[in-house]
Order: structure tokens, then sequence, then C-alpha cells
């Protein structure tokens, strides 16, 4: 798959293109549908696959929110795609000056310049200053065919990336991981901690999370991946309360049968189940026997259910 930065400038493709259009956080199953339909439509008519997407979230360029949190980094959504078989992803380089240009100029510079002829979007999609395109905006523009995708529903609900944030907030897992339609997953590189785990007997892996969205603070059971080989682990996600306090929130990895030094390894952790939030311990002998028990509480999940 091909990654293309666009500033407005036209883009040498010779094969026309259907592409679907969005911010696409998390790239879960109400957005897989957009994707599926771009497959169908450009197998049909012999287009070249292709999503058009934001490199920083709108409402942040906009001021709108204080902080960029993640569901998918950029690097997921390109393996995402490249599975999926998606031949271009195209990212707007979004700034208040893109913000502001009419949906008439946005379908020039962003889709006839990209070569595209037929677009995919949702039944809610809006674009141009002051939100003011729409699916029926598109549709006005003879040049292009358009496909609009009506909401996902599961349990009663529409799939969206601010429910599946509100799902991490609670740690409901199991439920979030249903709309995504895979595991939640955050990737980052081994740094140094303060190695209380080692002192406890609970050796951790502590990662760096960049700008990932972090579940609820508290202890979940994980896969982690390191250079290919998947390990059961047990995941904490907090401020280390029973010791000093951290300033920022940690996400630190127990790693089942493994005893090695991974500093500077970028390894993968998927979150399967929640067991219990945060808590700030007596003593350290108190956190190590809930620690025994989450672990065998973890074990004994993984064991039973194969996943």
């Amino acid at each position: 798959m091909k990654v293309i930065y666009l500033r407005g400038q036209k883009v040498d493709i010779e094969q026309p293109v259907c592409s679907a259009i969005g911010f696409f956080d998390g790239l879960h199953v109400g957005h897989m549908a957009l994707v599926d339909e771009v497959i169908k439509v450009s197998n049909e008519k012999g287009y070249a696959k292709a999503l058009m997407t934001f490199d920083h979230y709108p409402l942040y360029v906009l001021g709108k929110i204080t902080e960029e949190k993640y569901l998918t980094s950029m690097n997921d959504r390109i393996a995402i795609l490249e599975d999926k078989g998606i031949d271009y992803l195209f990212v707007i380089e979004f700034t208040k000056e893109v913000a502001a240009i009419s949906p008439e100029t946005f379908i020039e510079r962003y889709l006839i310049n990209c070569h595209i002829q037929h677009v995919v979007c949702g039944y809610d999609f809006r674009f141009g200053a002051c939100n003011s395109g729409d699916p029926t905006t598109l549709k006005k523009h003879t040049d292009l065919g358009v496909s609009v995708i009506d909401e996902v529903i599961y349990k009663d609900e529409k799939i969206s990336s601010s429910r599946i944030r509100n799902h991490l907030e609670r740690g409901q897992i199991e439920d979030l991981n249903e709309l995504l339609g895979r595991q939640y997953t955050i990737k980052g590189e081994v740094i140094k901690g303060r190695r209380i785990g080692h002192l406890i007997g609970f050796p951790t892996a502590n990662i760096d999370y960049h700008s990932y969205f972090l579940p609820v603070n508290g202890v979940y059971g994980v896969k982690v991946y390191i250079q290919g080989q998947c390990y059961i682990g047990m995941c904490n996600i907090g401020y280390n309360p029973t010791f000093t306090a951290l300033d920022k929130p940690s996400l630190e990895v127990n790693i089942f049968d493994f005893n090695q030094d991974i500093y500077g390894e970028k390894i993968v952790v998927e979150f399967y189940l929640f067991i219990r939030k945060e808590k700030s311990f007596h003593n350290k002998d108190e956190l190590i026997q809930q620690l025994n028990l989450d672990q065998a509480y973890i074990q004994k999940y993984f064991q039973t259910y194969h996943v």
C-alpha cells in the first residue's frame, strides 16, 4: 500500500480510484463497512482501492480538544488497511486553513486531484467550512459516484469511536473488542521504569504508549507479542499508588514465564479482560497477595477459553 500525504497537489495515479473518506480512528466494525464497500465497488469497476484520512484529529487542530488520544496510531491503520488489500492511503495534512475551505474547493483539491471517481462515506460525514458539506454535496458533483453507508448497530446502539472510548473508560474490554472486530491493542517501546515490580517478584515491562487512549486504571489480562512470539501477561495501568505515586499513568506488563532483557524492544499488547480497578494497598505483602490472585485468574481465563 502506498501512503501519500496531501497538501492539495495533484497526484499522479493512472487508474481511477474508489476511496472512503473519514478520520477512521479505531478502524472499528462501522469503519470496516466503508472499507468493504470500497473493495466491492473497486472490484466491480476495476478501480484502485483507497482511504482518505487526516494526519491530526480535526477537533484538536481547531482547538476544541486539548489533547490527541488515538485508538489506533497511523502505523496501526496502515497495517490494518494493508491486510485488507487497500492500494492507497491518502493523508490530508489538516490545518485551520484546510478546515476553512469550501466543500467545492475540498472536492477539487483532494478528490479530483487524486483521480478519485467514486467516494464512500458514512451517512453523517461532514466536510468543508463549518461542516457545510455532506453526502448530498458529493452527489451533486456529477463527476463522482457516491456510496453512503448507514450506521452499523451493535446492541441497539451505533458503533462509533466515542462509544469505544466510553467502554475503555469503564474497563468494558469484551464489549469494545466486539465493536472493533479485534482486540484493543497498544504498541510501544519498552522503556526503563522504577523497577518496583522486580523488587516484589513481578518484574514488568514499562511501555511508552505515546498518544494511545488508555483503558481505565487497573489490571488486565493481556497477550504480549515480542519479536513475533506470543506470551500471556498481566497489565497494570495507573499511578502505582501503593508506592510513591507517578505524575502520569504508566502501562506495565508482567509477562508470564518470561525472563529476558527487552529494553528498547517494540512490543504489542492485546487486551482481553479487565480484572479490577487500581487501588492502594497498605503494604507490599498485601499487594503481592493480590497480584498472585490476579495472575491465577488470568491464567485460568486463557486456559478455559483458549483465546
